[in-house]
């Protein structure tokens, strides 16, 4: 018994330790090289010189960011090897641009509302998905969205939507322009709503709108933005209406994100940029938070999901919200 207790043991420790360099409070640029060659290994990447020197220059970028932030949120993902403006490129896709349609002024109901929230614990979120090297984010949200309102609305668990259809049907060009999620939800009710992602599987490229009416799985009817102005009626909503589009302003201090301390932005963010789910709040300590689910995949920050700090319109939080109708 003794002999299979240390062979699990020395098993286990392997098997942890195999990124051990990865995972560090601070990152020795002397160690580089090793610290690369785990990260090559982990994310399945090929090894470059130009790869590497990014990558090197991100390390130090993280370690300034742990030393200016009371919450040790940063750390190595897939994006360390990618400059921010590379990142940018492929990933984000929030383009006021392509706002139409009325804005719906959000009244506060007034209600006193729960002091945590998390909607996934109503199983009326699917599980995080991947975008990957496309700025189609804006779809995400709003399947997100659609799949929460349906799940809601039912009383069930969220099935999982077609993100491909939604990027297909869009208006937009291709990976590149960008969109809102409140013009997908009224794209999906012109095609009667929306398929399966088992139905229409995601291709990371923008297609030709192939909807098969037969195969519709939830009927969306429509669509608005939510005139929501700050945190507080941004929270109503939530609580009222359940899982919401929103768009934040991503940087490079979100790119980098790793684990599930909560995330407080020490850098100044312009514009709204990128397209999200926001699935809750809490409260850890004294410290208030957002619960966001990304479309980043699972190697970014806690499983696809990040804490932020909430009460400080951190990253624009609070600037734009979206809700679909359902049937």
């Amino acid at each position: 018994m003794f002999r299979l207790f240390c062979l699990v043991l020395i098993v286990t420790e392997v098997l942890t330790s195999e990124y051990s360099l990865l995972d560090q409070d601070y990152y020795d640029l002397d160690q580089a090289p090793e610290i690369y060659k785990q990260f090559l290994q982990k994310y399945n990447k090929e090894s470059s010189s130009d790869r590497f020197e990014i990558f090197k220059e991100n390390l130090r970028k993280i370690n300034k960011y742990k030393e200016n932030s009371s919450q040790n949120s940063y750390g190595i993902n897939h994006f360390t090897d990618l400059t921010f403006e590379e990142m940018s490129e492929c990933y984000l896709g929030f383009n006021g641009n392509f706002t139409s349609g009325d804005v719906i002024e959000y009244k506060p109901s007034g209600e006193k509302l729960p002091t945590e929230l998390d909607w996934r614990t109503n199983g009326y979120v699917t599980e995080v998905k991947d975008q990957m090297n496309c700025g189609s984010c804006f779809a995400f949200s709003a399947v997100g969205n659609i799949e929460g309102q349906y799940a809601k609305a039912h009383s069930t668990t969220a099935i999982s939507l077609s993100n491909q259809q939604a990027f297909d049907c869009s208006s937009t060009p291709d990976c590149k322009q960008g969109g809102v999620p409140h013009n997908v939800f009224l794209a999906l009710a012109q095609q009667g709503g929306s398929m399966t992602e088992a139905d229409y599987p995601y291709e990371q490229v923008k297609g030709q709108c192939r909807t098969d009416k037969s195969k519709i799985a939830v009927t969306v009817t429509g669509g608005s933005q939510l005139g929501v102005n700050d945190e507080d009626s941004l929270q109503d909503a939530l609580a009222n209406y359940g899982p919401l589009s929103i768009a934040i302003c991503s940087n490079d201090q979100l790119k980098q994100q790793r684990g599930n301390s909560i995330f407080t932005p020490t850098v100044s963010c312009p514009s709204n940029n990128h397209a999200v789910l926001l699935v809750g709040y809490g409260k850890d300590g004294e410290t208030e938070f957002w619960i966001i689910k990304n479309s980043w995949g699972v190697s970014w920050a806690d499983q696809g999901y990040i804490r932020l700090i909430k009460g400080r319109q951190a990253l624009n939080i609070g600037s734009y919200a979206a809700l679909a109708t359902v049937a």
